[in-house]
């Protein structure tokens, strides 16, 4: 038996992962016994300086394999993102079939193309990114690859990827709505439902939604996300009432707040393994 273990959206840059942070990380991956790591993107905004050295130090105790997101894009040509795209593994009787996604706009049919763009261009990460194509012309594609590549498979399939596949894992949130069109599409589920796909591991939307399932596909979903947004910092403030204030529903302020407080820090060392144990698929094989 394998015991294949899924994270997503470690941004370990942002979140200014040191040695405490990769020995926790580790030690939270032996504990669980797990033979194989893969990463559903999002690992850093700078892949060969970066996130590269981050995968080798990790591949010294267990294989590591993962699919880009869309800040590991970040100084990538399309060509080096193509070359990424779709990878196979095979785990026993399973194949493994990762990929990165893209986002078409489906998730908010009711703004025009032109609407979205414009507000891509103003708020969202991907403006930075040098893809050559419209982002419906680059989902089209990765959509057809992805059919190429399915239909030649027969055994069991575990898909994972950094971009949302179906339309129950958009935020219902007045701030986060106006990104949902950028979060995915909702055409990788209709692909995904005609073929043996029995798991599909996903990140992206830093909103940790568990395990569910969704017409006999079973969707996992909890991306680790930036450090303000991590449960410890809830439960710090109902451990330490006192450092509570008007606004610290909000992660920005609460964080701000917090980051530097004594206390705080102490109790980020103490939680920090229950976070990484709560951002963990981990399947047996």
């Amino acid at each position: 038996m394998t015991k294949l273990a899924f994270m997503s959206d470690l941004h370990i840059d942002s979140n200014q992962f040191g040695a405490f942070e990769i020995e926790t990380l580790i030690q939270t991956l032996q504990d669980e016994n797990i033979d194989h790591l893969h990463i559903a993107g999002d690992i850093s905004n700078d892949f060969k300086n970066i996130s590269q050295p981050f995968i080798n130090q990790l591949c010294h105790h267990f294989p590591v394999s993962y699919n880009l997101g869309n800040h590991d894009m970040l100084g990538m040509s399309e060509e080096e993102i193509r070359q990424r795209e779709i990878q196979i593994q095979q785990f026993g009787d399973r194949q493994l079939v990762s990929l990165s996604g893209w986002y078409d706009y489906s998730f908010v049919p009711e703004k025009s193309e032109e609407e979205h763009l414009k507000n891509k261009l103003l708020y969202w990460f991907d403006r930075r990114l040098e893809r050559t194509e419209s982002d419906p012309t680059i989902t089209n594609h990765i959509l057809s690859q992805l059919e190429s590549v399915l239909q030649q498979t027969t055994s069991p399939i575990l898909l994972s990827l950094h971009f949302v596949p179906h339309d129950d894992f958009i935020l219902h949130h007045p701030y986060f709505e106006r990104f949902n069109a950028f979060l995915g599409s909702r055409h990788f589920h209709t692909v995904f439902k005609k073929y043996p796909i029995t798991d599909v591991i996903f990140g992206h939307t830093h909103h940790r939604f568990g395990s569910r399932m969704v017409e006999g596909i079973r969707y996992h979903a909890r991306p680790l996300g930036y450090v303000r947004e991590w449960e410890l910092c809830k439960d710090f403030l109902k451990t330490f009432p006192s450092y509570r204030f008007k606004e610290d529903y909000h992660p920005y302020k609460r964080y701000r707040k917090i980051q530097h407080v004594p206390e705080f820090i102490e109790f980020k060392k103490k939680q920090l393994k229950k976070e990484f144990q709560d951002a963990l698929t981990i399947l047996d094989l």
